[in-house]
């Protein structure tokens, strides 16, 4: 059986039907679709800072895993911050960049990072799985990169990490997970009094306002939502961030070929005029919040469509968890538990290394102690300690 890794520069080296077999259900950015359009519109590709390499191990001519990376020149839409690193490395005369990272481009989202088969072996997995881990350590030591990142990893993806060499990282953010609730009061019904009554209000008051709110899923989705959607997206980017990391193009492009995993919120006036919403993207049983804009400001509406409505239709279709990306100090007020994001990292650098390591290791055990901390004072009172 002839089994070898291939470096690819382009997701377009790979069939669509034999990159989304290895694709989980939690994992849709993950998707050949996804990843080819973030490519294709010219939001990543060689040349730029986003480039291209994926590790891919052909069995007999057969894609069974894959590992896409990403090189670096800063450290940017990652989310799993370092510039304090980097900074550190500056001001001792030491390149950080170009480094290495694994992760959804501008998307801080947990996923399998290396896309295998499902119908390996347990054993077989992991052995491919630290094969590519190994092949990436080497290709990057080759290739003069100061560091090898991989972000927002699966929990079991991190002691096969640990064992090749990489050093964990945790962080935290927000997720609804869905404890089997018959509708939206019975999920009210689990928090604090003082949380149920300001929800209520907020929602009251988006309904006494005569906002409508529309739930639009695979072939209610038209063409012209994704310019709708792209304008929403560049007004919080550029009251927030600045650069946008995401063209036109990219939305364009994404809302034909994957319409059947896009979910948006779109909110209108009265009088039938879009005012804001949010767009989501959907797989199996999960639901991930991504984008959200207004083009003007009405209060609760932020509220309304990335959290309340979500919820809703999370209850409503039976899903296990709602996803809402970084940032979280609304969220956690509104019923999203606190839940450990998990990454691993490998130094080259000696003596930066050993610098880095021990600061995480005291990094875990402060995260432990806030992920704590923030549940026990949770609005859901099962799990509130106080």
């Amino acid at each position: 059986m002839a089994e070898e890794i291939k470096v690819h520069r382009s997701f377009f080296d790979f069939r669509e039907e034999e990159w989304n077999a290895l694709v989980p259900d939690d994992s849709v950015f993950q998707e050949w679709g996804f990843l080819s359009t973030l490519e294709r519109t010219g939001c990543i590709q060689k040349g730029r800072d986003w480039e291209i390499f994926i590790f891919a191990y052909w069995q007999d001519s057969q894609l069974v895993a894959a590992f896409p990376l990403y090189q670096r020149s800063d450290s940017y839409g990652e989310f799993i911050f370092d510039f304090q690193w980097a900074n550190a490395f500056h001001r001792a005369g030491i390149s950080y960049y170009p480094k290495f990272t694994s992760c959804v481009p501008f998307t801080p989202v947990t996923g399998q990072r290396v896309l295998i088969s499902g119908s390996l072996n347990q054993e077989k997995k992991e052995k491919i799985i630290k094969s590519l881990l190994e092949y990436a350590k080497e290709f990057g030591k080759e290739s003069q990169i100061s560091s090898v990142h991989i972000l927002f990893c699966k929990e079991e993806e991190l002691s096969l990490g640990v064992s090749v060499g990489f050093h964990p990282r945790l962080s935290h953010q927000y997720h609804w997970l869905n404890q089997g609730y018959n509708d939206f009061e019975h999920f009210l019904s689990s928090l604090v009094k003082e949380r149920r009554k300001t929800i209520r209000q907020e929602r009251k008051k988006i309904k006494e306002s005569g906002i409508l709110l529309e739930t639009l899923v695979g072939e209610q989705i038209e063409a012209a939502h994704a310019d709708l959607f792209y304008s929403f997206y560049m007004d919080t980017h550029s009251k927030k961030w600045g650069q946008a990391y995401l063209n036109r193009e990219f939305f364009r492009e994404i809302f034909k070929i994957m319409k059947h995993r896009i979910h948006l919120v779109l909110a209108k006036s009265p009088q039938g005029e879009p005012l804001g919403g949010s767009f989501n993207f959907l797989r199996g049983e999960y639901l991930f919040g991504r984008y959200w804009g207004a083009l003007s400001y009405v209060p609760n509406l932020h509220f309304e469509c990335c959290y309340y409505q979500l919820i809703d239709y999370a209850i409503q279709n039976q899903l296990k968890r709602v996803e809402a990306g970084a940032q979280g100090e609304h969220k956690f007020l509104r019923g999203y538990e606190a839940v450990p994001m998990h990454s691993l990292h490998y130094i080259y650098h000696e003596s930066g290394s050993e610098a880095i390591y021990r600061y995480l290791e005291k990094e875990i055990e402060m995260e432990r102690a806030n992920i704590e901390g923030y549940n026990a004072h949770s609005p859901l009172k099962a799990l509130r300690q106080v």
